[in-house]
């Protein structure tokens, strides 16, 4: 059995603790002290790491998470300079951990809220590796609650048509919205992840910020009979 610790969207800015009111560097703190005693083998970063793509806000969340001594992989978000996340967390985008296999995808439009994928990429890069159970891990979710097009991925029903014909992609896990979901293709279960800095709850086109939403972390169990199952994990709200 493996265990991938999952937070996204932390959104932290190159001045520490900004801004007062909604502070994220508190905010991803309160997470990291909730989530300290999962036994992690590996910590899975979904994009919106920074909110303004600068180096010393990715630096800082590399030694915040860093306290949980798990290795860790990084994709970047929209909000989130891809070369920056890079250089600060590396280029590994693919770790296997036993009978498992986790995948990073980029998805970020330079310049956009909405994102896409390099598909034939995406299917090269499957199709050369063995079949052993794999998640993808991504910012933007190909399904989700919202139908508001910042928070879409283009060419989704391209891609999950592609990872129904490859019954070894068991799950995909995203970021993004600041909504925990859960969704299922068939077989492929996608599980989008809450941020660790606030909450937001989407109908729609239409969506909310919430002050008693989910925010927090998921624990992705993956079995080593090929099951995978997820949990949620809400940090303190008075941090």
């Amino acid at each position: 059995m493996a265990t991938v610790l999952q937070i996204s969207d932390t959104h932290l800015r190159a001045e520490p603790n900004t801004p007062a009111h909604r502070d994220p560097d508190a905010a991803l703190l309160a997470t990291i002290d909730a989530v300290r005693d999962v036994p992690a083998d590996l910590i899975l970063l979904t994009g919106d790491l920074s909110d303004d793509g600068s180096l010393p806000a990715l630096e800082r969340l590399r030694q915040i998470v860093g306290q949980l001594s798990a290795p860790i992989m990084a994709v970047a978000g929209n909000h989130d300079d891809p070369r920056t996340v890079r250089v600060v967390f590396g280029e590994t985008d693919t770790v296997e951990l036993g009978r498992w296999r986790v995948l990073g995808v980029e998805s970020v439009i330079p310049g956009a809220d909405h994102g896409a994928v390099d598909l034939a990429g995406l299917i090269q890069r499957l199709d050369h590796a063995d079949a052993r159970p794999t998640v993808l891990a991504i910012h933007h979710p190909p399904r989700s609650p919202s139908t508001n097009p910042m928070f879409q991925l283009i060419g989704a029903d391209e891609l999950l048509a592609a990872l129904r014909d490859r019954p070894q992609v068991r799950a995909v896990v995203s970021g993004h919205l600041h909504e925990a979901f859960e969704q299922h293709e068939g077989d492929l279960q996608l599980w989008g992840g809450p941020s660790s800095y606030y909450a937001i709850t989407h109908v729609g086109t239409e969506y909310e910020l919430r002050s008693d939403g989910l925010v927090g972390a998921q624990v992705l169990t993956l079995g080593d009979d090929g099951s995978f199952a997820c949990e949620r994990v809400a940090r303190s709200l008075g941090c």
